[in-house]
């Protein structure tokens, strides 16, 4: 055997043991975050399971401490990012709901179960489909409506859903709620350059000078402004960086889950993002059937609240509210986790337990 040989065996070697003492720790720390993050109440809830929906199999996370309590169907944000790891995040909110997270068509475990066989990617065909998971929700826990929550690119989803299902549904929280795509990036563009020229990042804003403003005819372009949100709001990119460790640790997914979260966003990004950029919620009517609650950080860069403040101005519902949180950035309900809890149990909460009292 020759010298180079011989160094190549070694290290060869020497990343399989460290591969091996990897997954090793990896497994370890998914078994402690699972004792870490069981349901143990006797009345509790802690399922994970495909359901049929749409023509295909979609996979849900049922979770909370107390099954009896008002169940609030969660919409991912993106743009195809599962929230399943983010359990820890949500973990206080499972003593006052039983939590569901859906991995939608294209996303997470369902891409990974369908791939290629995902059918119609269209914003109106996943909309359908969140009616029939809500559908077999109140079927299966035995709650003739549910809450509704859309975060983010998922809340495009959400009032989609609230504007043509409102039977299902006792509310509808829209948290960096997507109203009209066109004025929302524009108007994003022009704080996130704002605000990472006032902070001397060069290199940030030479990359946002170079793709200019929106709209964008290819994602990639888009995504230098997504990532310059990161630097633009400090407390939102923080989260950014745990979200690998999260999804990474996380017993809700195996090494093929994680490699799926990625090769579905890929998918998604492909399929929606034409979709995505020309949605307009103003197109679905702005007479809703459903009380609307638009809870928002006020220092959010990526989905401007003042856009939002305006729709919801022009919208008629039973009940609604546009709810700015001091402070709050991105993903306000963990940036601002205490405040965000606080509007869910005192806004939202009372009306399913109202319903459900007066069944």
């Amino acid at each position: 055997m020759s010298f180079t040989a011989g160094i190549s065996l070694t290290l060869l070697g020497a990343a399989l043991i460290a591969l091996g003492v990897f997954l090793f720790y990896r497994r370890a720390r998914q078994r402690q975050n699972a004792r870490d993050l069981a349901i143990t109440s006797p009345k509790g809830i802690e399922e994970g399971r495909f359901v049929r929906a749409g023509g295909i199999d979609q996979w849900i996370s049922i979770r909370g401490e107390d099954r009896s309590n008002p169940v609030l169907l969660m919409l991912h944000g993106g743009p195809a990012t599962s929230y399943l790891s983010f359990t820890p995040w949500f973990r206080h909110w499972e003593k006052h709901f039983t939590l569901v997270q859906w991995d939608r068509r294209g996303v997470g475990k369902t891409f990974g179960r369908n791939r290629k066989n995902s059918g119609e990617m269209t914003l109106e065909r996943i909309a359908s489909d969140g009616a029939e998971i809500a559908e077999f929700l109140g079927r299966h826990l035995g709650q003739e409506k549910i809450l509704l929550l859309g975060h983010s690119m998922g809340s495009m989803i959400g009032i989609t859903m609230a504007a043509r299902r409102p039977d299902l549904f006792h509310a509808y929280v829209g948290t960096e709620q997507i109203v009209e795509m066109g004025s929302n990036e524009r108007t994003s563009y022009e704080i996130i350059l704002a605000r990472t020229r006032a902070a001397g990042l060069a290199t940030t804003v030479k990359e946002l000078e170079r793709v200019g403003p929106p709209p964008y005819a290819n994602p990639r372009h888009w995504g230098v402004k997504q990532n310059a949100a990161e630097k633009a709001d400090a407390a939102y990119g923080s989260l950014v960086q745990k979200w690998g460790g999260l999804m990474l640790y996380s017993p809700a997914y195996g090494l093929r889950d994680f490699l799926n979260l990625l090769a579905g966003a890929h998918f998604c990004i492909q399929k929606l993002y034409s979709q995505w950029m020309a949605f307009d919620a103003r197109r679905l009517g702005m007479t809703f059937q459903t009380p609307v609650f638009i809870i928002e950080g006020d220092s959010d860069v990526m989905t401007p609240p003042a856009l939002k403040q305006a729709y919801v101005a022009e919208i008629t519902a039973p009940q609604k509210a546009f709810v700015p949180i001091k402070d709050g950035g991105h993903m306000v309900f963990v940036t601002a986790a205490e405040t965000y809890l606080t509007e869910l149990l005192t806004r939202v909460r009372p009306l399913a337990l109202a319903r459900n009292t007066a069944k």
